[in-house]
């Protein structure tokens, strides 16, 4: 027997902070078959602790999940549980080449092996501050290689623009030793405690000299300078707010302090700050021979807690990845139970939204109180300020009802009219108050304009509903198969393997991927180097750097594919029931809408490997561009060029390859730190992890009422989020304690821990 190849399962392992000593146990997710509308049950797991020392592992079962290291929610001194990922290690052998088998030394024997055979590499990265100075030297990596003892380790990030002798703690990497009762090949990453670091123990607080003040950050924290401001220019960095195609987008989403100048323009200034998370990949090695080594990968990143877990987010990583894999065609009949877990995870959305705030409703006779998708369309296009719907009719209460209908009709034929509610990605130009209300509806998507699914989502929702009433739905059967079963060419159902030892929260079906930066990951890194030769800016279509062979398209934009446009033109009304009409400003000229790339990238990413024909602009182009599909043959105006898709995923697995991501990149591009991000967000698809609206009551007139999640206390009456506002949980609040700070909501409440699990009544025959 021989071993021929290896898989390390989940390929995507994401990582959750939290200083407790205590990773989190391990827990699922399940559905009421009688109330699939009900929250997520919270089920615990087998959960395996491990010997820091020896590396061996012990299991246990637990009663419920205690998320945070309190015994009331009144403690605001607890530690949170980070999510620590446990990767198992299978492989592929030449007695069955479609099943993977858990790699063990048993195994190993069998083809001739033996432990002293295998090793790790880990390669991991925060490159957050790279991407705003562009200083190589501002790349904090961390790397260790050959592991092949089982002490944990530590991942201590070094970084040219360090203080001497100062490293970035990443969290550890820990081998685990194989056992009888626990045979298997694993590694577990432990991510980061989400620190904050930084550059001096004085920051500023304006442009005056005498605008100083010893930073509340770092009292009695000295130790956690590790940044050197005489070396590097991450301190004092600033983003103005005149647009910039190197910016991110959005721009100045990093701790400082801002000012306006003479000309009106406003700047963002940074304290240089620096928080502890990463991404990057771990590589298990077999030496089966003198001259050959066997690998495979999996990609790990440290994000932050998903702080309400029983709730998934509307359109997460798995998504996009199954798009690519599967292809937005769907093929054969579609299980009910799968376009109603769509569905269901945007009921689960709007739960956790003030939908009221988010439409765009006025709030004590105030307009426009705070960040939605309202207040972009106007800042962004100058469309007409007026709420998405009709504002008697978007109460949360009301919207659930709503979303229960739509959940309801799909299991009873409502095709004639469910294919014209869904947005589509070639709509997000059309800012008519028409389209703006179709689904989903006041949330953002990764190119910044109104939210819609992946081509493949939209194509099941609409087949199962053409076709679900013409068929029997058994009650019995499993909400969602996600992918199964695990065989070594079933990529889907690798994607999906949480294994023994770890929480739901690991995977990438829980991680948000319509990213506006994002929060587990900026998923728009991922397309920057789908075409071999080029390397795009992640939010757009601007060619940032180049291989010598395209040198020649540096600074131009790729408008189209297979003579497909990336972007489109953006319309909508500039008066009261006006007409649409185009709409551009001084700062986007040509009214460009940009699509994002995974939907308008989707259909030549089923041609990896293969040439595909693409069309840049003749000239270097800082503006956007609307393309003219019928002069994309004018020499004169567009560039043809023919590039070679590059592969997504390593070799056979569902791991990403290291052509299309390099460490550092998924998180690049979030808030530096992360909890910069927290506050006046119009990214609230995120209310799935990052909660909006909690502790919903009906009130005397049977309309809802609650509290901000980040309000201090909880009054049962709902502020909108104003940085200014001392009754709200504040960003310098988040640098000092963020895990005391924030609850987690269960049931839609304030929560440190789950429900202990109830027996369940065995069925009556």
């Amino acid at each position: 027997m021989k071993i021929i190849e290896l898989r390390i399962l989940p390929p995507i392992a994401i990582g959750r902070l939290g200083e407790s000593n205590e990773p989190m146990e391990a827990y699922d997710l399940e559905l009421s078959k009688e109330k699939p509308l009900d929250y997520r049950e919270i089920v615990p797991k087998t959960t395996l602790s491990v010997d820091p020392v020896t590396g061996e592992i012990k299991a246990h079962n637990p009663v419920n999940i205690k998320f945070k290291e309190v015994s009331s929610l009144a403690n605001r001194k607890g530690k949170i549980h980070p999510v620590s990922p446990f990767l198992e290690v299978f492989a592929v052998t030449d007695q069955n080449k479609d099943e993977l088998v858990p790699l063990t030394e048993a195994l190993l024997v069998q083809a001739g092996l033996s432990l002293k055979d295998i090793s790790w590499d880990v390669d991991v990265a925060n490159i957050k501050i790279f991407r705003r100075t562009t200083d190589v030297n501002d790349k904090m990596t961390a790397k260790i290689t050959n592991i092949t003892s089982h002490e944990s380790k530590p991942l201590l990030a070094d970084c040219n623009n360090f203080l001497p002798g100062k490293k970035l703690p990443l969290g550890s990497i820990q081998y685990i030793k194989p056992t009888k009762d626990f045979p298997e090949l694993r590694l577990r990453y432990t991510p980061a405690g989400g620190k904050v670091y930084g550059s001096d123990l004085y920051r500023k607080t304006g442009t005056g000299e005498k605008d100083i003040e010893k930073d509340p950050t770092f009292i009695d924290k000295e130790d956690r300078i590790i940044y050197d401001k005489t070396k590097g220019k991450w301190r004092d960095y600033k983003e103005g707010s005149t647009p910039n195609i190197l910016y991110t987008v959005p721009a100045q989403i990093f701790a400082g302090y801002s000012y306006t100048d003479e000309k009106q323009e406003s700047w963002q200034v940074s304290w240089g700050y620096v928080d502890d998370e990463c991404d990057g990949f771990v590589t298990v090695k077999l030496k089966v021979s003198n001259d050959k080594t066997l690998t495979a990968k999996a990609h790990i990143s440290a994000g932050p807690p998903s702080f309400a877990p029983d709730t998934l987010p509307i359109r997460v990583v798995s998504d996009e990845l199954e798009q690519i894999i599967l292809s937005t065609d769907i093929e054969g009949e579609v299980s009910i139970e799968e376009a109603e877990e769509i569905i269901r995870r945007a009921f689960e959305t709007i739960r956790l939204m003030n939908t009221t705030i988010m439409n765009g409703n006025s709030y004590e006779g105030k307009q426009n109180v705070a960040s939605t998708m309202v207040r972009q369309n106007t800042n962004d296009f100058g469309r007409f300020f007026e709420p998405i719907m009709a504002t008697s009719l978007v109460d949360n209460l009301a919207l659930q009802i709503l979303h229960e209908r739509v959940f309801n009709g799909l299991s009873s034929g409502a095709s004639p009219w469910f294919s014209d509610v869904l947005r589509l990605p070639t709509e997000i130009g059309d800012l008519s108050s028409k389209t703006l209300r179709k689904m989903p509806a006041l949330m953002r998507g990764a190119d910044g304009r109104s939210l819609t699914f992946t081509y493949r989502q939209i194509n099941m929702i609409i087949k199962a509903a053409t076709t679900s009433m013409f068929k029997d739905n058994n009650p019995d059967t499993l909400p969602v198969s996600y992918g199964s079963p695990l065989k070594a060419a079933n990529l889907t159902a690798q994607l999906h393997y949480r294994g023994t030892g770890n929480p739901i929260a690991v995977l990438p079906r829980t991680a948000i991927s319509n990213c506006f930066p994002g929060l587990e990951f900026d998923f728009r890194n991922l397309w920057r180097r789908a075409f071999n030769g080029i390397v795009l800016i992640e939010n757009n279509n601007y060619v940032l750097e180049t291989d010598p062979e395209f040198e020649y398209l540096k600074g131009h934009r790729l408008v189209a594919i297979e003579r497909k446009p990336t972007m489109v033109q953006t319309f909508g009304p500039v008066f009261p029931d006006g007409d649409n009409v185009p709409l551009k400003t001084d700062a986007n000229p040509n009214g460009v809408s940009f699509m994002e790339w995974s939907n308008s990238m989707v259909h030549v990413l089923q041609k990896q490997g293969q040439e595909v024909k693409c069309h840049f602009t003749k000239e270097k182009s800082v503006e956007e561009v609307v393309v003219d599909l019928k002069e994309l043959d004018n020499k004169g105006k567009y560039i043809e060029v023919t590039l070679v898709v590059n592969k997504i995923f390593d070799g056979n697995s569902a791991a990403f390859s290291d052509t299309i991501l390099q460490p550092g990149e998924l998180t690049q591009g979030l808030c530096a730190p992360w909890q910069n991000d927290y506050r006046e967000c119009s990214c609230y698809y995120w209310a799935a992890s990052r909660p909006d609206f909690v502790n919903i009551v009906p009130d005397e007139n049977g309309l809802s009422t609650g509290d901000l999640w980040m309000s201090k206390k909880r009054t049962g009456s709902y502020i909108p989020d104003d940085w200014k506002n001392s009754r709200l949980i504040s960003y310098q609040d988040l640098f000092e304690n963020w895990q005391g700070e924030l609850n987690f909501i269960i049931e839609g409440k304030d929560a440190f821990e789950s429900k202990p699990i109830k027996p369940k009544s065995p069925k009556k025959k």
